[in-house]
């Protein structure tokens, strides 16, 4: 910590307790003429003696007896401050920042970083739920290091690590009257209540185009632009159908008694879920070993 110290400081304080100069020096690795530059330096800045003067070393005077306390407690407070710097600086560096849609943070990322915190204790999780331009503006930032998205179209400046198709589902409890069917035609649903998610989202975007392509008119029970609130109010009303990718609710479909079936529309099989992270820029081992474990998961769901 000597280098939080004024340096004349440091030097008094270890002259101090060795008891003389040439003690002193054996431990800063400095001439007895120097370091007695440094002690009458900060005497004469002081105005008054700190040390008294014997044939066999140098005692404090009262002057110097308080000056000591004082380096003592700068020296701590310098550690305790270095201490903090340094836990925070580990901290950061075994942080693992992914930024998502609200879809994969349902459900599929906080069972996976589960699993995958019980591998890797020492790390601590960051998970930012934001809308897709959002996300893609923190990988770009470098605010998050893997981002994990809905999307039609390729984004500049990022790399897509893993992609694979994330159709719009029809999601249902298993004793609904249409569950037993091999797809689902979108003039169906409007028999039953229709739980829909908010418009800024891609699986919204593609039912509304899908809907307006096929001339049919689709008024929900309930829209939300909370994939969780809609899934606890299907799991509520048991002839409900919530239009819904199959990857954000997967764990749970055997556990709620929920099965997702594909609708026959073309249009809505057309959005892909991708991996991301930044090109050019190399993951740090924390967020590589993250991004295989999450890829792995997904190819499994």
């Amino acid at each position: 910590m000597r280098k939080l110290l004024e340096p004349s400081l440091y030097y008094f304080s270890v002259v101090a307790q060795a008891g003389s100069l040439t003690s002193a020096t054996e431990k800063l690795g400095l001439t007895v003429s120097a370091l007695s530059r440094h002690i009458a330096k900060l005497e004469g800045d002081i105005g008054v003696p700190l040390f008294e003067r014997h044939a066999r070393g140098m005692v404090l005077s009262h002057a110097g007896r308080l000056l000591l306390r004082h380096a003592q407690r700068t020296l701590s407070d310098a550690q305790a401050v270095f201490d903090e710097i340094q836990g925070e600086e580990r901290r950061r560096a075994r942080t693992l920042t992914i930024a998502c849609t609200e879809g994969f943070a349902f459900d599929f990322l906080p069972v996976s970083l589960g699993a995958f915190y019980r591998e890797h204790p020492d790390i601590a999780i960051q998970l930012e739920v934001v809308p897709a331009e959002r996300a893609i503006q923190m990988l770009l930032s470098g605010e998050a290091s893997i981002a994990l998205t809905f999307s039609f179209k390729p984004e500049p400046g990022v790399v897509v690590q893993y992609t694979q198709r994330a159709p719009v589902m029809a999601l249902m409890h298993d004793d609904h009257p249409l569950a037993g069917h091999a797809k689902i035609a979108l003039k169906e649903l409007s028999a039953y209540p229709v739980l829909l998610q908010d418009k800024g989202t891609t699986n919204r975007q593609l039912f509304d185009i899908a809907c307006n392509v096929e001339n049919i008119e689709i008024v929900p029970l309930m829209t939300s632009r909370y994939v969780a609130a809609l899934y606890r109010f299907a799991l509520s009303v048991p002839e409900s159908i919530m239009p819904s990718g199959y990857v954000s609710v997967a764990k749970r479909l055997g556990v709620d008694r929920m099965t997702a079936i594909a609708f026959d529309n073309p249009l809505l099989t057309q959005r892909r879920l991708q991996v991301l992270t930044l090109a050019g820029r190399s993951l740090d081992e924390v967020a590589q070993a993250a991004l295989e474990w999450i890829v792995r998961d997904l190819k499994l769901a």
